[in-house]
């Protein structure tokens, strides 16, 4: 699996509106970012939309997004 430089990603606690922690992290993005409902990181599959892409592609390996 890829990796990117070691940063921070942010996250809000879902019981307390407006608390936020961040945690390490070194995905390919490489830089802090927040991972939250309005992010860049928002944009991706819902597992849904992965599933119903997988199972159009007649079970494909190479569609599985899951």
């Amino acid at each position: 699996m890829p990796t990117g430089p070691k940063h921070q990603k942010i996250s809000e606690i879902d019981d307390e509106p407006g608390v936020f922690y961040g945690e390490d992290c070194r995905c390919t993005i490489g830089e802090d970012h927040y991972d939250g409902d309005d992010s860049a990181l928002s944009n991706y599959l819902s597992e849904s939309d992965a599933e119903d892409i997988w199972l159009s592609s007649g079970m494909d390996e190479d569609y599985d997004f899951r």
